[in-house]
């Protein structure tokens, strides 16, 4: 009897604990909430109430900075690009608790040199609507129920924000990269960097230590480029800590403007000393995928060359009319167009060959006469 009764007695501790634990869950939709920084030298604030974002149960926060400089917040591991490449630095990173401390690490080049500083960032739950028993809804702190609601103020602290984002950091502050760059946690058999607002992106010094073994996919505003391993290898092994991968839109350059290119992009590896990588054949090899907007008839029509001056190099590429993108191989970097060769252009190098062969063909007449004359 007494072990029934200490069965029933857990099972209704078991039963009460997942009730708490419900109750507690916040209930979906979005919520200004108070945020507090602490960490660093106290001269960097976040913007405060920052939005709060629930959904499915999953908790996400867009974070503001009053610098312009951070370029990649890291939390649990992952690290998130800069959202906000014109303005205050923006971040929208995962929230795993509310009213708990939460261990963050962010770069910023306000100095000129990337350096990696730690933070928490502590998230309040005052005036967030938390799920009840049943269902039912329950607003924490003092916010009416069954609605979000702003989130109270905090005490100003140093160390802590309270600030509407429009303060500007000290230049002897923390101090991080210029571009933008997000790399994947140490497990992963990949470093991922994906950016959908520039041109460029960058990857820490302290992510690529971490390459042995590895490939890397790097995104940008104009498509992703895929290392394989012995290409990051390479890359890695002849830079001086981080890098960045540039994909320049050259369409209307005037070199290329009067060329009948659709896309024309330039694409570079560089270190943080302005060496460039990836540049010779035999250092691996990389996938290449850029967007490609234009009207494309017919897809076996489109070509990818490689570009050298006024020199030309077909590259076999392969276009995806869904995504709308072209993507070949490459062993190194270098200037690439992308063009379609039309009808008419295909009558053009018809008659050209017709009007050579003509032309040959009278050369030989006049040839074999001049020979028959002579022997006259």
């Amino acid at each position: 009897m007494k072990k029934i009764i200490a069965i029933i007695l857990s099972l209704v501790m078991v039963l009460g604990a997942t009730a708490a634990v419900y109750a507690a869950a916040p209930a979906d939709g979005t919520y200004q909430v108070a945020v507090t920084l602490q960490g660093g030298t106290g001269r960097t604030s976040v913007k405060s109430p920052c939005a709060l974002t629930v959904s499915g149960g999953q908790m996400t926060a867009k974070v503001v900075w009053s610098s312009t400089n951070f370029t990649w917040m890291k939390v649990g591991g992952v690290t998130y690009n800069n959202e906000n490449s014109g303005g205050n630095s923006t971040f929208t990173i995962p929230v795993s608790a509310l009213d708990t401390p939460i261990d963050i690490s962010a770069e910023t080049t306000a100095m000129g040199t990337p350096h990696v500083i730690d933070y928490t960032l502590t998230f309040s739950s005052s005036g967030v609507t938390m799920k009840g028993e049943g269902g039912e809804s329950s607003s924490s702190g003092s916010s009416s129920s069954g609605s979000p609601q702003t989130g109270g103020s905090q005490d100003s602290k140093p160390g802590n924000s309270q600030t509407d984002g429009n303060s500007q950091d000290d230049p002897a502050d923390e101090t991080g990269q210029d571009a933008d760059g997000a790399d994947q946690d140490a497990d992963s058999s990949s470093i991922t960097v994906k950016n959908t607002i520039s041109k460029a992106t960058s990857v820490s010094a302290e992510t690529l230590a971490g390459y042995e073994g590895k490939t890397m996919s790097l995104s940008t505003a104009n498509g992703q480029v895929d290392f394989d391993e012995k290409a990051l290898a390479s890359i890695v092994e002849n830079s001086s800590g981080g890098i960045t991968l540039t994909m320049n839109d050259l369409t209307e350059d005037k070199a290329y403007k009067d060329k009948d290119y659709g896309l024309v992009v330039e694409l570079k590896v560089q270190d943080e000393d302005g060496k460039e990588l990836f540049t010779e054949k035999g250092d691996g090899k990389a996938k290449v995928t850029l967007s490609y907007d234009g009207e494309v008839k017919d897809k076996d029509s489109l070509k990818v060359y490689r570009l050298n001056g006024e020199e030309e190099e077909e590259i076999e590429a392969v276009y995806d009319a869904d995504e709308k993108t072209v993507t070949f191989e490459t062993e190194r970097f270098s200037v690439y167009a992308v063009a379609q060769q039309t009808g008419s252009m295909n009558i053009i190098i018809i008659v050209s060959v017709a009007v050579i062969a003509v032309i040959a063909a009278a050369a030989a007449v006049i040839i074999r006469r001049k020979r028959q004359s002579d022997r006259d």
